[in-house]
């Protein structure tokens, strides 16, 4: 078996070899493109973490230099909060619950308003 090429057979070639080539050189600047994009994000990124770290870094003044006294007095006006604020709870819920037992009330006298008068009712007709 005897392979020959032709001119014409060469040239063929020659253009399916090139459209591969650029094909592959198209895909390859595509690719290229999102690793770049990706890479300045991430630059991005650190930069932002960078900036973070130095901000974090710069403490305000301690509190450490507050005297006993008046970390005393803090102690106690947040104590007395405290004690304020679950008092006000057990107010809250002691208003809400007498609250509900009128309403019950009232619905319970209303109902045996009805009945009284349904009964009336019932001792006409019959």
């Amino acid at each position: 078996m005897d392979i020959t090429f032709t001119n014409d057979g060469l040239i063929g070639i020659a253009i399916i070899f090139g459209v591969i080539v650029f094909i592959f050189l198209i895909v390859r600047e595509i690719r290229l493109m999102k690793t770049n994009n990706r890479k300045l994000e991430l630059e991005l990124e650190r930069e932002k973490l960078s900036i973070l770290k130095e901000d974090s870094s710069t403490k305000g003044p301690s509190l450490l230099r507050i005297s006993e006294d008046k970390l005393s007095s803090m102690r106690e006006i947040e104590d007395l909060n405290a004690a304020l604020q679950s008092d006000i709870f057990v107010k809250q819920k002691l208003v809400e619950g007498r609250i509900q037992k009128l309403e019950n009330m009232i619905k319970d006298e209303k109902l045996d308003r009805m009945l009284t008068k349904i009964q009336d009712e019932e001792k006409k007709i019959l």
